[in-house]
């Protein structure tokens, strides 16, 4: 069977090594080789290999911040928060919006703490103690962590007092807990393109935050502004958009391609979005240092 061209072209240099192992393999072995319908075969797996993996969104977000991670962030950004704890060299810390295992990874390389995180992904992640908030919810939560770390969770809770009671049952009495989350500078700040389903949202007034933190078991000790911080990530993002555009014209299936491409596009007008506001002064990134009280 006559192969295109173009199927051919689209081998890249892992599949080109898989072809010519098998090529090899049946001369070894004697027995004939259909080098047009190996091609085909091998530009099929690659097809598979490149389709999202879990929810499409979720995929969108890895393909733009970088592998295991659904927000902005590196491991600077990740240890930048880690090290206002304070704890100890072996402590016990839980995250709270480990993405798709990203900040675990960039803690267990930065730290020697025993790690766990939650997350809001459709499984356990392989390898990483990280789960989805389901399956913590059959777990008997002992408030035994020496200590936490919360990235961009409580926007995303339409009711964000129980991510921070879910918070409070984790670690112990005075352990200290970082929440890190988009805030508004002021009261009735127009963001609702900022924040768009499937991504979704609703941040608060960084003092409305703290407010329900008190009221959640915990004792606010500082809030800081974290903007400037954040921004340089959300600008790097901006160079891996044309890498997701290109891998989805990949796909084979033209209604997932179809389906993907929209959805990518409302990602880059959602991004685009928070980054003017960001500009604007109306969104902000904060950090409030809490303690869980006794």
């Amino acid at each position: 069977m006559a192969i295109p061209a173009t199927d051919e072209e689209r081998l890249e240099w892992r599949e080109r090594l898989r072809f010519e192992s098998r090529r090899f393999n049946a001369w070894w072995e004697g027995f004939a080789f259909d080098a047009g319908s190996e091609r085909a075969m091998i530009a099929a797996e690659a097809d598979a290999s490149r389709a999202p993996q879990g929810p499409a969104d979720q995929d969108i977000a890895r393909s733009i911040w970088g592998e295991g991670r659904l927000d902005p962030g590196d491991p600077a950004w990740t240890m930048r928060h880690a090290r206002t704890l304070g704890v100890a060299l072996k402590a016990e810390v839980v995250i709270l919006g480990a993405g798709a295992g990203a900040p675990v990874k960039d803690l267990k390389h930065g730290t020697r703490w025993k790690l766990s995180g939650y997350s809001r992904i459709p499984s356990k992640i392989k390898g990483l103690d990280v789960i989805p908030y389901e399956a913590a919810l059959t777990r008997i939560n002992r408030a035994s962590a020496d200590g936490g770390l919360s990235f961009f969770e409580l926007h995303r809770d339409s009711d964000p007092a129980m991510i921070a009671l879910f918070a409070a049952e984790l670690v112990k009495p005075n352990a200290p807990f970082a929440f890190v989350d988009f805030t508004v500078a002021r009261k009735g700040a127009r963001l609702k393109s900022c924040f768009a389903d499937p991504w979704g949202g609703s941040p608060r007034q960084a003092d409305q935050f703290a407010e329900l933190l008190e009221t959640s078991g915990f004792r606010v000790n500082d809030a800081v502004d974290e903007t400037r911080a954040f921004l340089p990530l959300v600008s790097r993002g901006w160079a891996h958009w044309r890498t997701a555009y290109s891998r989805a014209l990949e796909f084979s299936d033209k209604r997932l391609r179809a389906e993907y491409l929209t959805l990518l596009a409302s990602y880059a007008h959602l991004w685009a979005e928070r980054f003017d506001a960001i500009k604007a002064g109306q969104l902000q990134v904060t950090r409030i240092l809490t303690r869980r009280k006794g």
